[in-house]
């Protein structure tokens, strides 16, 4: 846990399970975690900027997430579980964990 951060305020404290997402929520987490504004996500996906804000709505209640960001981090630590293709190519390499993890020098 970040120490300046309480405990339950990670992005990861809430349980979600991506079974829950339907397929057009999952592809739009996808594209959340590129960044995208509602207008982009709305034509990449050829639907209302209404209904993208619905759909990110819905994603984050259930993921159990209070902020659009919240929900496009998961989206980035997460993509080689959300995504399908498996040609993809961002996917990232897993995290290390706190065992694994590189002592942080400050030069």
């Amino acid at each position: 846990m970040c120490p300046y951060e309480g405990p339950g305020t990670g992005p990861f404290d809430a349980p979600w399970d991506r079974s829950r997402l339907t397929d057009r929520e999952r592809q739009g987490l996808l594209l959340l975690g590129g960044g995208l504004s509602n207008r982009a996500l709305s034509l990449k996906l050829g639907i209302a900027e209404r209904t993208v804000k619905a759909h990110i709505s819905r994603i984050r209640a259930k993921l159990g997430q209070t902020s659009r960001l919240r929900a496009a981090v998961i989206s980035v630590l997460a993509h080689d579980r959300l995504c399908p293709d498996p040609r993809c190519t961002r996917h990232l390499p897993p995290i290390p964990t706190q065992a694994h993890a590189v002592p942080f020098r400050v030069a």
